[in-house]
């Protein structure tokens, strides 16, 4: 219980820190040409959200786990390596550091400095984008996400690895910096279209401190969608390995290799 309460307090404070200098570059920084985003504008804001999620990644991946997003803890707890209690408790850390980074950044940013309508809140970018047009955007960039999360962080067999996957404790490598360069590319396509969520709880707390309820459900609808499309692909995928990897002469052998470990993470619950 003490582990999972830290664990907790590590979500809170890493999203409190997401939300107020991720969504603080864009409430700054966006800039607009005749109505539309300026592409050195959503370059800097992406950056930003993308250099965020590297960094708290790695300060946080050893306690937590590093989720940082209720997409990825949605994605975790489908593929079996986040316990659905641990996944609610993350959750409610998770909207309420969205809050209090939220709130920071009200305090911070003035009317002529906040460019967005809301502390970076999402919104269609203009009268052109459609509800379908920021839906396929926003499940196009979480499932980008979260297929990469779950490859370099959790798959042991990868190169950002050790044979082991990144959770709670483990040895981090490389892992967090894919994922930053995952969420930098979706932000780069989906800022001109819905600001770029991919991220719910990410959403909630500009929205919450600002007021900006309009469309709010799709920030919820497309990133989940996203995250769940990304876990069944990724577990289908995982079947094929374990055939695979399968010898030949002995089919209850359990070897040592990323296959094998795979196979034990993906099937067991880990203690909350």
């Amino acid at each position: 219980m003490l582990e999972l309460a830290r664990g907790a307090l590590v979500e809170f404070l890493a999203m409190t820190l997401f939300v107020y200098f991720g969504c603080g570059s864009a409430a700054s920084n966006a800039h607009f040409n005749s109505g539309e985003w300026d592409a050195s504008s959503v370059t800097i804001i992406a950056f930003q959200f993308g250099l965020g999620i590297t960094v708290l990644a790695y300060a946080t991946a050893h306690t937590s786990g590093g989720h940082i997003n209720c997409a990825v803890t949605l994605a975790l707890t489908i593929v079996g390596t986040c316990h659905p209690v641990r996944a609610i408790t993350y959750v409610i850390a998770q909207l309420l550091g969205s809050i209090a980074g939220a709130a920071l950044l009200s305090i911070a940013t003035t009317s002529s400095t906040d460019r967005t309508g809301g502390l970076g809140s999402n919104g269609l970018q203009s009268t052109d984008v459609t509800i379908v047009n920021a839906l396929v955007a926003e499940i196009m960039g979480t499932a980008l996400l979260c297929f990469v999360v779950l490859e370099s962080a959790v798959n042991g067999g990868a190169v950002t690895t050790e044979g082991e996957s990144m959770i709670r404790g483990n040895k981090q490598n490389l892992a967090p910096i894919p994922i930053g360069l995952a969420v930098f590319m979706a932000h780069v396509l989906c800022i001109p279209i819905t600001g770029c969520s991919i991220n719910p709880t990410r959403s909630f707390g500009p929205a919450f401190i600002s007021g900006t309820w309009t469309d709010h459900w799709i920030w919820w609808a497309g990133p989940l969608s996203g995250a769940a499309l990304a876990s069944l692909v990724w577990l289908l995928l995982k079947q094929f390995d374990d055939v695979k990897g399968k010898p030949e002469d002995s089919r209850s052998s359990t070897s040592s290799s990323g296959t094998a470990h795979m196979r034990t993470v993906i099937t067991s619950s880990p203690v909350v």
